[in-house]
């Protein structure tokens, strides 16, 4: 975002906290001091945008929530690239979160086109609608394009996303390619990485090292990490054991009271599942009705890999 420059101190501080994955610290200090709510207009739009992104993946969405919903409250929503601006960030992080229908139902509330997205986003979307082919090419496309586009949120759920893609195709080398290229990138939340290497771990058969990186990428920011404890706890039971199984829907548990999204939901469900802990079709029902055909196969294979 090239209106970066023109903030205060505060918010070109917390900016630069995010751009290094210190969410946390971002928030503390944005909360610390709201002084850059009267200093400009792109103050309060950089400083409220990036203050909800930051609690929001460290777990606490109520801001992002209200600022979604009240997008006629937004600084310089008449500028045209500034309320552009907002709506591709809300997107993303909507996306970020496995949102598709919101994410959707923003971009038509906004009578925003889709071309006007980034790669990233595009991506992400044709992956929840279960076109794989376009997910890999604007996953390619943003690779490759390193022209400034405005600061990608969205760029490391991209990777993960994209990487899932191949591997249902099978195609793991091209998998840890995309990887290779990814962490080049340094993209922020990149614990969505490790969440990816682990997925190309278990497809070789590296249960143990997929493991180890999935333990990781639940030890700092929130969002993401329902992935990261459903495939642990797939792990867990495909060597039998429950306990850990039972740990992992635990974290769940506690995510879901947090963070209710609905991927949460059924990464929750889907471990009660599969312990026996509740019937399949409530898990069943919420992944139909997300309607993500990719993330369907995922919950329908491991339901019957446990007989469930």
């Amino acid at each position: 975002m090239d209106a970066v420059q023109e903030t205060d101190s505060t918010v070109s501080s917390a900016i630069a906290l995010c751009l290094r994955d210190r969410w946390a610290e971002a928030a503390e200090l944005l909360a610390e001091n709201d002084s850059w709510r009267a200093e400009s207009a792109v103050s309060a739009l950089l400083g409220e945008l990036f203050g909800g992104l930051a609690e929001l993946w460290n777990g606490r969405p109520a801001r992002f929530g209200v600022n979604l919903t009240e997008r006629e409250r937004w600084p310089l929503r008449t500028v045209p690239r500034h309320r552009d601006e907002q709506i591709t960030s809300y997107v993303s992080a909507l996306l970020v979160l496995g949102e598709r229908a919101r994410a959707e139902k923003l971009l038509s509330d906004e009578d925003f086109p889709e071309s006007g997205l980034r790669d990233s986003e595009r991506s992400m979307l044709a992956a929840m609608r279960g076109q794989p082919a376009r997910a890999i090419d604007f996953a390619r496309r943003a690779v490759a394009d390193r022209s400034p586009r405005g600061y990608d949120i969205g760029s490391a759920a991209m990777y993960l996303s994209t990487v899932s893609v191949l591997l249902s195709q099978g195609r793991p080398a091209e998998a840890r390619e995309l990887l290779a290229s990814a962490r080049a990138t340094a993209p922020t939340l990149a614990h969505l990485l490790d969440i990816a290497e682990a997925r190309v771990d278990i497809a070789a058969g590296e249960t143990d090292r997929a493991a180890r990186r999935l333990h990781a990428a639940t030890r700092g920011l929130a969002v993401g990490t329902d992935i990261a404890w459903a495939d642990l706890a797939e792990l867990a039971l495909r060597r039998n054991d429950r306990a850990a199984a039972k740990q992992a829907l635990d974290a769940l548990e506690t995510l879901a009271t947090a963070m209710p999204t609905g991927r949460v939901l059924l990464h929750r469900h889907l471990v009660r599942a599969c312990l026996g802990e509740e019937p399949a079709g409530e898990c069943l029902w919420l992944a139909r009705e997300r309607d993500q055909p990719l993330e369907l196969a995922v919950v329908t294979e491991r339901l019957a890999r446990h007989n469930r």
